[in-house]
C-alpha cells in the first residue's frame, strides 16, 4: 500500500510539472500559494513541525504564526518557480538575480575548485543554474521514490547545467564527491543543513542543537578545496538574491574529529545569520532540533 502511495505521489507530481510548464507564471504561482496554503490550513502534523523548527528563530511571539504560513507559501512558490526554470532564457534569469560575493567564486575556482555549502532555503535551483553558466557546477542529489520522479529531478537539473552525484539513502558519498573535485576542479554544491544520515555533527543554532552532516568539512579537507557558504533567498517579483560567503576553511586543514566539528560549527555558524534574515524562507518541514525545547 506505501508502494501504491508513493508511486501515485510521484505520479502527481509529473503532472503538476508538465501542467505548470503550460500555465502563465502568475497563474502557476498563485496555484502553488492556494495548494501550501490549504496544506498549512488542513495538515496540522506538518503545521506543528515546521512552528516548532521556527520557535527557537522566530520566538513565541505573535510572529511565529505568520512565519508558518509563510514558510508554507515560500516552499509552494520554490515548486512554482522549479517546475518552470529550465524553460527560462539565461537573458530573463539574468534580470531577475542579484548576486552578491562573485569574486569570491571567481578566487575558489581560478584555485582548483570549491565546496558550496547552502541551506535548504529561498531556490538553490536558480542561484545553481546562474552559477552553472559561469563556473562547472556539480550537486549531490537524493535518490527518490519513485524511481520514475528521481530520473525527471536528474534531467532536470542536468539541463539546468549541473553534473549530478546520486546519494543512496545511507550511502557513503564521500569518495566519490573528492574523486570528482579533484577529476574536474569543479564547485560542489552540497544543500547541508539536513543530516539525512543520523550520523552527522552536533551543532548549536539559535541556542539548540541539531545534526549537520559531516560531508561539507570531510570533503573539502580531502580534496584540498575551500568551504564556502551561500544562500539564496526569494525576493519580490519573482526575483532572486544569491550570496556566497567568504571560506570558512581553506582545505588545508588537518583531518580529525575536534577539526571536523569545529568547521561544521562554523558552518553552522553562518547559516544562523543567514536563516535569521528570512525565517519564514526555510524549508524545513521535517523535525529538526534533536534537544528538548
Amino acid at each position: 500500500m506505501r508502494g501504491l502511495r508513493v508511486r501515485l505521489i510521484g505520479l502527481a507530481y509529473l503532472i503538476m510539472w508538465r501542467i505548470t510548464r503550460w500555465m502563465p507564471e502568475r497563474w502557476a504561482v498563485g496555484m502553488f500559494r492556494w495548494g501550501f496554503d490549504r496544506s498549512w490550513r488542513k495538515n496540522e502534523t506538518q503545521r506543528a513541525i515546521v512552528t516548532e523548527n521556527l520557535r527557537p528563530i522566530v520566538g513565541d511571539g505573535p510572529g511565529l504564526a505568520p512565519a508558518v504560513r509563510a514558510a508554507f507559501h515560500s516552499y509552494g512558490r520554490y515548486w512554482a518557480e522549479a517546475f518552470r526554470l529550465q524553460d527560462m532564457s539565461d537573458a530573463e534569469l539574468e534580470s531577475r538575480i542579484d548576486f552578491v560575493g562573485q569574486e569570491i567564486l571567481d578566487e575558489v575556482m581560478a584555485a582548483g575548485g570549491a565546496v558550496l555549502g547552502v541551506p535548504h532555503l529561498g531556490n538553490w535551483d536558480a542561484a545553481g543554474r546562474y552559477v552553472a553558466k559561469r563556473w562547472k557546477l556539480a550537486a549531490v542529489v537524493e535518490v527518490l521514490r519513485p524511481k520514475a520522479l528521481f530520473e525527471r529531478f536528474v534531467a532536470y537539473r542536468r539541463a539546468l547545467g549541473m553534473t549530478i552525484i546520486p546519494l543512496h539513502r545511507g550511502e557513503e558519498v564521500t569518495r566519490r564527491c573528492v574523486e570528482h573535485i579533484k577529476a574536474t576542479g569543479d564547485l560542489l554544491a552540497l544543500v547541508c543543513d539536513r543530516d539525512l544520515s543520523k550520523r552527522g555533527i552536533p551543532v548549536r543554532m539559535f541556542g539548540r542543537t541539531t545534526s549537520m552532516p559531516a560531508g561539507p568539512a570531510v570533503v573539502a579537507l580531502r580534496a584540498g578545496v575551500p568551504l564556502i557558504p551561500g544562500a539564496t533567498w526569494q525576493a519580490p517579483d519573482g526575483r532572486w538574491r544569491f550570496r556566497a560567503f567568504p571560506p570558512i576553511a581553506t582545505g588545508t586543514e588537518p583531518e580529525t574529529p575536534e577539526e571536523i566539528r569545529r568547521i561544521m560549527q562554523k558552518l553552522a555558524t553562518v547559516f544562523e545569520d543567514i536563516l535569521r534574515e528570512e525565517p519564514e524562507q526555510w524549508h524545513a518541514f521535517v523535525p529538526y532540533w534533536t534537544d528538548e525545547a
